[in-house]
């Protein structure tokens, strides 16, 4: 009897927990835009440089914002940025949600730099920029 009982509470409660978030709950996770500062055409061996880049997220129900560094070889960057949506059915605001952040980039090849920018709303969503690296 007290296992027929545990059974059927248990079950009650993981119901019951289950349906908290209700219908209208949504929540994932996706890349959002960002913005890199200026690059230098150029830059020297060994040298550290800093690049500035801002994601930003086009309303209140995203947070999370983080940009992300995929170092691919020696001289291939991917940049990208990615946000949590969460929802319950309410409105957004209608707010900018952004993150700045600063990424140190030191050359330790003298050969050319490829930095790729992946931007899901852009055209094209990825954009290349080239670096020339000069020994000094």
């Amino acid at each position: 009897m007290k296992a027929k009982f545990f059974l059927i509470s248990a079950l009650g409660l993981s119901t019951l927990f289950g349906c908290i978030e209700g219908d209208n709950y949504v929540r994932f996770n996706d890349y959002v835009t960002m913005e890199a500062g200026l690059l230098p055409d150029t830059m020297i061996l060994n040298e550290p440089y800093n690049l500035q880049i801002r994601a930003s997220a086009p309303n209140g129900c995203w947070y999370n914002v983080k940009v992300y560094l995929n170092v691919k070889s020696d001289s291939a960057y991917f940049f990208s940025a990615a946000a949590t949506y969460e929802n319950h059915g309410e409105p957004c605001t209608q707010q900018l949600v952004t993150h700045d952040t600063t990424i140190t980039i030191t050359p330790k090849v003298p050969k050319t730099h490829l930095m790729y920018f992946y931007n899901p709303t852009g055209n094209p969503q990825i954009r290349i920029d080239t670096i020339y690296i000069k020994a000094e």
